[in-house]
């Protein structure tokens, strides 16, 4: 498993973001990213995919979702329920469990 990309990506046909599933602490994480800019998994000059999810755990605590902006993707979320299916789809495909909530790591 190549830990420097995205395991799977989802995208709707009438949304430009995609929804791209990463390996992260044995879990599955999807985060929505915008493919008009650099995603995640080429930022390599800013250190690795792992390096962002525990930096972005000393900011907010999150769950099995993140936003464009790096924040927690809730219910209310336009898309919510499109990346919940996708995200529970890659949870059957690769036989690896979704991120559960975690809160923010303290200092």
């Amino acid at each position: 498993m190549n830990k420097s990309e995205p395991l799977l990506s989802f995208q709707k046909d009438e949304h430009a973001f995609l929804f791209n599933i990463y390996f992260y602490e044995n879990r599955l994480i999807g985060i929505e990213e915008d493919p008009e800019y650099k995603q995640l998994f080429e930022m390599n000059e800013y250190g690795s995919i792992m390096d962002y999810f525990d930096w972005r755990r000393t900011q907010t605590g999150f769950g099995a979702m993140l936003t464009i902006d790096g924040k927690p993707l809730l219910k209310e979320h336009f898309d919510y329920q499109f990346y919940h299916d996708c995200l529970e789809a890659a949870e059957h495909l690769l036989s690896i469990p979704v991120r559960e909530w975690g809160y923010r790591l303290r200092k």
